[in-house]
């Protein structure tokens, strides 16, 4: 475990230095490996991988695709979409769409709002719901009545001192009639925001650096809590 995560620090640190499209190419493969492990290992069933711990990998592989779709903006033009599970989202190109395979016992859909080029909260997230609005939509009329919940993830600075924090929002039920862009509104961008806006005020000198993702979790019937949490 600490192996990984050591090669997960040295890929995220080697990125920005990245130079040439040959380093760019190598650092791919290393990076698709590197995320590979991750859903394999979110993928083992065993009593002592816990919810917190799944939920720790998700976001390391969240943080991998991001590094990767900004090195792939750099270096590599791929029309029309990207590798396995990533496609551009339509109208908003600094947006990319990456599902997660991952084992959870009530999970249907994971995935993340990955972000390019958004810096301010309210934008990025109404920008991402068409993406996740689409997600939602096709979820429910495969399974019907669901719960979802989305994740902010964002980079925070205070000083010389920098860490990724995230913002979750409660699971809500959603039927086949529920106007989604309402529950959008009302349970995602101002919850969200709120917090977000509180967070930075209770814990002073904090604030967000960079938007990195939103993950977006549906699943059956289960409860969550809003919360920022220090990962």
């Amino acid at each position: 475990m600490e192996n990984h995560e050591r090669v997960e620090r040295e890929l995220l640190e080697q990125c920005d230095q990245i130079a040439t499209l040959v380093e760019c190419f190598a650092w791919l493969q290393r990076c698709d490996e590197c995320i590979e492990r991750l859903e394999e290992l979110c993928r083992v069933k065993c009593p002592c991988f816990t919810v917190g711990h799944r939920q720790s990998v998700v976001a390391r592989i969240a943080l991998l695709a991001g590094a990767k779709t900004q090195l792939e903006r750099r270096f590599v033009h791929v029309g029309g979409g990207y590798a396995r599970g990533e496609y551009a989202s339509g109208n908003e190109q600094s947006l990319v769409w990456r599902e997660i395979d991952v084992v959870f016992e009530s999970r249907i859909v994971m995935g993340a709002v990955i972000n390019s080029n958004h810096i301010e909260p309210r934008r990025f997230l109404e920008d991402a719901g068409n993406v996740v609005l689409e997600r939602v939509r096709d979820t429910i009329e495969r399974h019907g009545s669901v719960k979802v919940n989305t994740t902010f993830n964002g980079e925070f600075a205070t000083n010389d001192k920098r860490a990724n924090k995230s913002i979750t929002t409660k699971n809500i039920e959603i039927y086949r009639y529920t106007d989604l862009r309402e529950w959008y509104q009302r349970h995602v961008i101002e919850p969200t925001l709120t917090s977000l806006e509180e967070f930075q005020e209770r814990d002073s000198g904090w604030a967000l650096s960079r938007i990195l993702n939103l993950t977006i979790n549906v699943n059956k019937p289960m409860r969550a809590i809003s919360k920022c949490r220090e990962k």
